[in-house]
């Protein structure tokens, strides 16, 4: 590879990275098994009524993923030719996870060669080395601990035509949450 062509690779390795970081999209889950189980589902409990949930990974935020519970359910909604809706038996999950992960610390950290046998730089600048089958100076682990939290919101609902009806508690305009909450909805990059 030529030097010229690797400096804008290297430069673009860092976006490659943060667009994996992203918020999970508005869009329904996989039905992959090796698929993440993040976006929304919907089940139909009767003609008039959907259990709607959606489930977001480590960087879509509690208020994201309840954002995109009440999107979807008024999308439903309105797909089924319905005015408005209810929701009962509303829940939110947070799920964490701690991921830790070990490695040497090699201070500079700069290896003269791979092989078993490693030379290297430690944290005072000296040049050491380390055998695996002899053993020597290895100046310690390095930990990293990250801490992921997940959301999942569900919600049933109960959809009505015209004007909602007395008794079902707080009810929402299918028409006005698609308005006020569209200009935020990510939809995935096709």
């Amino acid at each position: 590879m030529s030097f010229k062509l690797a400096i804008p690779l290297l430069a673009a390795a860092p976006l490659a990275l943060a667009a994996c970081a992203d918020n999970t999209p508005y869009a329904p889950q996989s039905a992959s098994e090796t698929a993440q189980d993040f976006g929304y589902t919907s089940t139909q409990l009767a003609p008039d009524r959907y259990r709607v949930m959606f489930a977001g990974n480590q960087f879509t935020s509690r208020a994201t993923v309840e954002d995109y519970l009440i999107y979807r359910a008024a999308e439903l909604t309105r797909q089924q030719g319905y005015d408005g809706f209810a929701m009962t038996r509303e829940n939110v999950d947070r799920t964490t996870a701690t991921d830790v992960d070990t490695y040497p610390a090699t201070g500079v950290g700069t290896y003269s060669s791979f092989s078993p046998y490693y030379g290297f730089y430690d944290t005072a600048g000296a040049f050491t080395s380390y055998d695996p089958y002899v053993g020597g100076a290895f100046p310690g682990r390095t930990v990293d601990i990250d801490r992921m939290e997940r959301y999942e919101a569900s919600a049933t609902i109960d959809m009505y035509r015209g004007a909602a009806p007395t008794g079902m508690g707080a009810t929402f305009d299918a028409t006005d949450v698609l308005a006020r909450l569209g200009s935020d909805i990510e939809e995935p990059d096709m």
